[in-house]
């Protein structure tokens, strides 16, 4: 027996070392192989363009929401399955099934973000209290069914009056006091300290509202100084834009942040004279109320103690859209959304029996979609 080479003729030995006679399982495919390139690139495009937070719709579930992509997995949120988990689609399994083309804009599904991975089911979910708009309005109008319908305009200090009337009696004595440019213009003379009087009776309507700043933080917050000079000066400069953005905000933080209130007066005392002043455009932030009704209609608001751009603009967006789906019964502004979110996160989550229910419901959904899968692959 010759050695590999050994013993025989050169273009025989050349052709010997050549990659024709190494072994099949050596042999690579060259690297700049077009199917190679094709594969990765298809794979890479498919996987930016299913970012966390992207739309797509499935053959079968319908439009869904991206909540995280894993190596295998793709966790995608799908309304119609009328559950509060997002599915686990095999990833990249499921890339036929999925598509993009003609997606119009979806704010109310693109602004669900309190997900969680849940490590009992191994899925991404919605809080446990979660409800969906639809069911919220339904059972806040069941329970309120005049909320939306107009009425007289009771004194301030009548017993028991309500959430929605004490809102609407600080806005008749904001214009009252201080609308039509009052404010802009003491402001402008200088008259810090009638302002802040003028101030005060207006948010006294509010007072008894829970989350609400107490009179006397108030009154020691708005006692005559330079503090209170920048305050009133950067409110007005808020108010005097129809949308303001980011830097006005941000400086109506500062001066209020200055005025030495307590960390929980801090975002009352940050969005109650604005909402109170045109409740068709802003929107006041009771820490406790607004958080839990959000956070139940699946929206995150990323609160913190401290005022800020982020927490605002979240439910500052939430609320728009709530309106305009509240619309259609009647709710005209911002405080008809106010009291809405406030009824929502006060009202009690769904039983364990009825989550344990929807838990085992997703479940056997899941099956079938696995299921699905795995028979179409087997087809191919």
């Amino acid at each position: 027996m010759f050695a590999r080479g050994h013993g025989w003729p050169l273009g025989v030995r050349v052709a010997m070392q050549s990659k024709a006679f190494e072994p099949r399982y050596k042999r690579a495919r060259p690297a700049g192989s077009v199917l190679s390139e094709q594969s990765l690139t298809e794979k890479e495009a498919a996987a930016t363009a299913l970012a966390a937070g992207s739309l797509v719709r499935h053959q079968t579930l319908g439009l869904g929401k991206v909540i995280a992509r894993e190596a295998t997995a793709l966790h995608v949120f799908f309304p119609a399955r009328d559950s509060r988990f997002a599915a686990k689609l095999r990833w990249p399994s499921a890339m036929p099934f999925l598509s993009q083309d003609g997606l119009d804009p979806d704010p109310w599904l693109e602004g669900l973000t309190s997900f969680a991975m849940d490590s009992a089911m191994g899925r991404y979910a919605l809080a446990a209290s979660f409800i969906s708009q639809d069911e919220a309005i339904a059972a806040y109008l069941a329970e309120h069914p005049t909320a939306f319908q107009p009425s007289p305009s009771p004194r301030a200090d009548t017993p028991r009056l309500g959430r929605a009337a004490r809102w609407r009696e600080a806005c008749a004595q904001w214009t009252a006091l201080l609308g039509n440019k009052q404010a802009a213009k003491l402001a402008g003379d200088g008259k810090y300290a009638e302002l802040a009087r003028r101030a005060l009776r207006v948010a006294a309507c509010a007072a008894p509202i829970s989350g609400m700043v107490e009179t006397e933080e108030l009154e020691d917050a708005l006692a005559p100084g330079e503090e209170v000079s920048r305050y009133f000066d950067a409110l007005v400069s808020y108010l005097s834009v129809p949308s303001p953005a980011r830097p006005r905000f941000e400086r109506l933080c500062a001066a209020t942040n200055a005025l030495g209130v307590p960390p929980e007066a801090a975002w009352p005392l940050v969005t109650f004279f604005p909402f109170v002043a045109v409740p068709s455009r802003h929107m006041v932030l009771v820490p406790r109320s607004s958080s839990a009704g959000a956070s139940r209609l699946g929206c995150d608001l990323q609160q913190r103690a401290a005022p800020n751009w982020t927490t605002y603009t979240r439910l500052r967006d939430l609320s728009t859209r709530l309106l305009e789906k509240l619309g259609p019964s009647g709710a005209r502004d911002l405080v008809d959304v106010e009291c809405f979110l406030h009824a929502t996160g006060a009202r009690r989550p769904p039983s364990s029996a009825r989550r344990a229910k929807a838990s085992d419901a997703s479940g056997n959904r899941k099956k079938s979609i696995e299921g699905a899968q795995a028979k179409a692959r087997g087809k191919r």
